[in-house]
């Protein structure tokens, strides 16, 4: 339950950040959408008893992680998106379970890669098949925007794999709210850009909707959502579930711009329910 409520708050996630990139600024989106997350989370810890000193031994770690899940995921996935298009984020996505289980492999030493593998590639197929008939072949002009999403996909399957160790010591929600702080506090230097952000005045409402929406849906709700599952689950188990999100998406496409489902969706949307149910299954 805790990852399908991810899914379907990380499938938004694409189409409202990319609705807020058309009316501001990627440094503008991050740095607010941040520096609101980590006070909502601070708070939360703060009124439900748990805000509690880290062990001196795990600043480091917490450090690393910040850097990767703020600065390089969702600052790359931002700034990659400016330039690219919703579509080609969900299918650089879906790469995650990939990465997962390379890193998996080598730094958690989990068994039974080989079966998750085949699931992981069969996802990844249907992943494809949806995109692919939705004209991924005639956007070839995002590719720059691609190759830093492609950098952000890295950073978070990283993310995902270092973090199932601190797991082990600490709930989801406080590795999700150091982790968040840290990567706010290392960005917080980009303030100091002249205009790095737009005058709060000229924001428009819709940016703040969406900025409410990532903050709080995506950074308080889906993080310490997917945190909780590391705690319980195998990393590659987890990742593969991110081959969902075009299903999710695509269905949010039809609730909003009536948008229909085509053939090549539905089968799609067949390889990867199958792909994720092996993985799944595999013990």
């Amino acid at each position: 339950m805790a990852l399908i409520s991810v899914q379907v708050i990380s499938s938004g996630t694409h189409l409202v950040a990319k609705g807020a990139l058309l009316l501001s600024s990627p440094l503008t989106v991050a740095l607010l959408r941040f520096i609101a997350a980590s006070a909502a989370l601070l708070l939360f810890q703060r009124l439900r008893g748990s805000l509690k000193p880290l062990e001196r031994r795990d600043w480091p770690a917490f450090l690393l992680l910040g850097l990767l899940v703020v600065p390089l995921n969702q600052g790359c996935f931002l700034f990659g998106l400016s330039n690219s298009t919703a579509s080609h984020a969900s299918l650089l996505y879906a790469l995650t379970p990939l990465v997962v289980l390379l890193f998996a492999g080598r730094l958690l030493r989990e068994h039974g890669l080989i079966a998750k593998t085949i699931g992981v590639l069969v996802a990844f197929l249907g992943v494809g098949a949806i995109l692919f008939e939705r004209g991924l072949r005639q956007e070839l002009t995002v590719l720059r925007g691609d190759l830093i999403i492609l950098v952000a996909v890295f950073a978070w399957a990283l993310y995902t794999v270092l973090s199932k160790r601190l797991l082990v010591r600490y709930d989801a929600m406080t590795v999700t709210t150091w982790a968040i702080v840290c990567g706010t506090a290392l960005s917080l230097p980009a303030l100091l850009i002249p205009g790095a952000i737009q005058p709060l005045g000229t924001i428009r409402p819709e940016v703040w909707g969406a900025l409410l929406y990532l903050a709080i849906g995506t950074n308080m709700i889906a993080y310490p959502l997917w945190s909780y599952a590391l705690k319980n689950m195998d990393a590659s188990k987890v990742a593969i579930t991110a081959n969902t999100q075009p299903i999710l998406t695509g269905a949010m496409s039809w609730l909003l711009f009536r948008e229909e489902f085509t053939p090549g969706f539905i089968a799609g949307a067949v390889l990867i329910l199958a792909g994720v149910t092996w993985v799944e299954t595999r013990r």
